[in-house]
């Protein structure tokens, strides 16, 4: 095994782990092309102005945010589910994973903003943590949906 500290984030499973690392280096790769394309289009065209402090801010967000897509489109997050039982079973799962984790979401929402004290605070403290949990739940589901497709496919 080659020492390196990313293997404290890698899954250990090595299929996995070699396709995380292509996603990885394909994220490195578009974000370092659009950084290109975007200074050629400053150099080119100098009225083309560019906020570079933020984008370098949000750089390692698309990054991360470009290989969890991936590793979710793949559907390589559910290798045991190849039944429509396991299914069942792991979808009730995703919806307390994202009950969980939209609670946990409200709980730092309050801690950050403190009580709410006017109806538009309350919507805020609200509304914002049911889309996220909406949202954690559809892309469980896709990851789910896509890992029960492939298991299927790989089996047969």
């Amino acid at each position: 095994m080659i020492r390196s500290f990313l293997n404290a984030f890698l899954p250990e499973d090595e299929y996995r782990r070699k396709q995380i690392l292509y996603f990885m280096a394909e994220a490195l790769f578009l974000t370092v092309g659009a950084f290109l394309l975007l200074g050629l289009l400053v150099y080119v065209f100098n009225s083309f102005s560019v906020n570079s402090d933020l984008l370098v801010f949000l750089s390692p967000f698309l990054m991360i945010a470009y290989v969890n897509f991936r590793y979710i489109f793949t559907g390589m997050e559910y290798t045991e589910v190849f039944q429509e039982r396991d299914y069942t079973k792991e979808r009730r799962y995703a919806i307390v994973r994202s009950l969980v984790a939209g609670s946990i979401f409200t709980i730092a929402l309050l801690v950050i903003k403190g009580l709410p004290t006017n109806m538009s605070e309350t919507l805020d403290i609200t509304v914002l943590p049911i889309i996220f949990i909406v949202f954690y739940f559809i892309i469980e589901c896709i990851s789910l949906k896509r890992s029960i497709n492939k298991n299927k496919e790989l089996d047969d």
